[in-house]
């Protein structure tokens, strides 16, 4: 059983028969192991019911937490889902957008077209300037006249008063 040295005056443990009868130091020494494996394996068993509870608790736990995962995993994926239709919707209007905007050559003609424009209002201004003052010198050019005409007229009565006649 154990190797260490026999009592003395008796013979070695390996020249003792397989049915000779345990001394009392071996009853002790099997006794001590039967305590060391008998509180090992208490220890052993405590720890696996602490785990079983642990694992019981876990499970209960990811029950909970794995129906809430699986709410949670619905909502995002809704979200996501969400997102998705917004994303694509939006994209779609810019589309229509851009499928309604002219294009490059449109766009230079119409800036071609608005620099005639731009041109021919200079054009028409300078000319309107210009036939402003055609027409203010021929408004002071009438008055005159008008002036003139008056003093002939008025030159005219006062010798058509004295009686002499003027041929023009």
């Amino acid at each position: 059983m154990t190797s260490a040295a026999p009592p003395p005056g008796q013979p070695p443990l390996e020249a003792l028969p397989p049915d000779a009868p345990a001394t009392v130091e071996d009853v002790r020494a099997s006794r001590r192991w039967t305590w060391v494996a008998l509180a090992w394996a208490v220890a052993a068993s405590i720890v696996a019911v602490l785990a079983l509870i642990q694992n019981s608790k876990d499970n209960n736990t990811h029950t909970n937490t794995t129906a809430t995962s699986t709410s949670d995993q619905r909502d995002v994926a809704a979200q996501i889902a969400k997102f998705q239709k917004d994303t694509n919707d939006r994209l779609d209007a810019l589309s229509r957008r851009l499928n309604d905007t002219a294009s490059s050559a449109d766009l230079q003609k119409l800036d071609k077209r608005v620099s005639q424009v731009s041109n021919d209002v200079s054009t028409t201004k300078n000319d309107v300037s210009n036939q402003a003052s055609s027409i203010k010198q021929l408004q002071s050019d009438v008055k005159d006249l008008q002036q003139r005409v008056s003093k002939v007229e008025s030159q005219q009565q006062s010798s058509s008063s004295s009686g002499t006649t003027t041929t023009p």
